[in-house]
């Protein structure tokens, strides 16, 4: 079963992207499988700020890779 956080964060990619929820999981690259330009993932990393009320500075931005690092950053952050 699922945690909060990567139910949230699997939410928000699938509305910000417009992918269906099934397409995404801890291991898709973030650029290769789910087509994340350098725009979206700025406006990705706004939303994940306000939602769990974290900052996301531009070393950490750049080193996220994959949907699993999103997962691994948010839930390493006090929140």
């Amino acid at each position: 079963m699922k945690n909060e956080i990567e139910t949230k964060v699997n939410g928000i990619l699938s509305s910000l992207l417009e992918r269906k929820l099934e397409e995404i999981n801890a291991r898709c690259s973030l650029k290769d499988d789910l087509d994340v330009d350098s725009t979206e993932m700025v406006e990705l990393c706004g939303v994940l700020e306000k939602t769990f009320n974290v900052e996301i500075d531009d070393t950490v931005e750049k080193k996220l890779k994959t949907v699993g690092d999103l997962y691994t950053l948010l839930s390493s952050t006090k929140h």
